[in-house]
């Protein structure tokens, strides 16, 4: 019972509603909005795919710069002042019709999102003990999805409704939704089960202590020069690069490639979100229970059954399994990555890790949308962007694979190591 009533379940409904704002709801609504707020401002495909670089240029110096502002503050305080910020970037969004105004606001909306992310996955690391991080990191990770549901239901009314307004009045919701994301976290939020006596839920949990203890994992107070670090944001680049494409183009090509109409396009993004709200659950809890690594492969390969099936087939009914399908994975990558940091690394330097590779995962977002583009503009659909999409899925998952395998043996020299000494 002590532990149903642990302040840790709060602070997670709160660090989620953190990752709803700038995840959900600042970044990947974006995706929802993207093909009417081309179409209003007469953009290329080109221009657009350089609007989302811009965000994520603004999310790689955010995540960069984001652990030295929770020095000088704290996770809370830094939180807010982002929050604060990407509200601005909205606002200016939504209301500009020059290129370059939007291309600015976009950079500050992703500089502020990933200001927002890093301090919110460290408050998940403070507050739940290593036993029950996954299962923790997967529920903070279902803000995503539910900013997918929202602006894939709510945008394509608001554009018929509205017209050609639509998309700007979209923004301005979303900016107001936000803004009361902030007085509850201002009111509520604690930086550390240390401000109020508490311990991290689990900590006193002998059975998950044991679990803890079997992953035979000796944390590393090395980031930069940790070669293991540098080989997961190697796979964190790979799931930036590729999921990008599903998430940011999916609507644009429901209606272009597949010629589904607007609403039906919008419900299909809306129910990949349904999906994706329990994906961080459901493989964070396996990575708990069978390891990060080898559930993280299973993600991979899973999303390249799913988008080599949406290259293939259209037919309505298939389109909507298989996009359910890709909803279940959606954030299990982050939330297997983000668990496995806290299982690798000394608390200390966990956030500088989480921040290390996230540099990795905001490059591969950086660079995706510029290719997409322009393979889009060369071939005229999205076929060989998805292509493209799949190839990274499938080097992603075989990555994994390989360090899940380096992983078991430095697990078995460890215990040899340790059996020899007590000999």
């Amino acid at each position: 019972m002590k532990s149903i009533s642990h302040k840790g379940w709060l602070m997670l409904f709160l660090v989620l509603l953190s990752i709803l704002a700038c995840q959900g709801f600042a970044r990947f609504s974006f995706g929802a909005i993207f093909p009417f707020m081309r179409e209003g401002l007469n953009l290329t495909y080109q221009q657009a795919g350089f609007l989302t670089s811009s965000i994520f240029i603004g999310y790689l110096v955010g995540v960069i710069n984001v652990s030295s502002i929770v020095k000088r503050f704290n996770a809370k305080k830094t939180i807010i002042i982002f929050l604060s910020l990407i509200i601005v970037s909205i606002m200016i969004i939504g209301s500009s019709n020059h290129f370059w105004v939007v291309f600015t606001a976009c950079f500050f909306m992703g500089y502020a999102s990933g200001g927002t992310f890093i301090p919110s996955l460290e408050l998940v690391r403070r507050w739940f003990h290593q036993s029950k991080r996954g299962m923790a990191v997967g529920i903070a990770m279902a803000g995503g999805g539910a900013g997918m549901v929202f602006s894939g239901i709510s945008v394509p009314f608001l554009v018929r409704a509205y017209g050609d307004t639509g998309w700007r009045l979209s923004w301005f919701i979303i900016a107001a939704f936000i803004f009361i994301i902030i007085l509850f976290i201002g009111l509520m939020l604690k930086n550390s089960p240390d401000d109020i006596n508490e311990k991290p839920l689990g900590d006193n949990d002998p059975k998950s202590i044991e679990e803890s203890s079997r992953n035979g994992y000796e944390k590393s107070n090395i980031v930069y020069g940790n070669k293991l670090v540098w080989a997961i944001g190697s796979v964190y680049f790979i799931f930036g690069f590729s999921y990008l494409i599903y998430s940011t183009f999916l609507v644009d090509y429901f209606i272009n490639d597949l010629s589904f109409s607007n609403e039906i396009a919008g419900f299909l993004f809306s129910v990949g979100g349904v999906a994706s709200i329990i994906s961080g659950f459901i493989w964070g809890t396996v990575s708990d229970r069978f390891g990060r690594m080898i559930a993280l492969s299973f993600v991979f390969f899973i999303q390249t059954i799913v988008l080599l099936g949406l290259i293939y087939v259209t037919s309505y009914g298939v389109v909507f399994i298989l996009v359910v399908l890709y909803g279940l994975t959606l954030w299990g990558v982050p939330t297997i990555l983000t668990a496995s940091m806290g299982d690798l690394i000394v608390p200390e330097k966990n956030p500088a890790a989480m921040g290390f590779i996230t540099v990795f995962f905001g490059i591969g977002q950086l660079i995706s949308p510029m290719i997409t583009g322009y393979l889009v503009e060369l071939d005229g659909n999205y076929m060989l962007a998805l292509f493209l999409s799949i190839a990274a899925c499938m080097v992603g998952g075989i990555g994994s694979v390989f360090i899940h395998i380096h992983l078991k043996n430095k697990v078995v020299k460890l215990k040899e190591a340790e059996q020899f000494e007590i000999s």
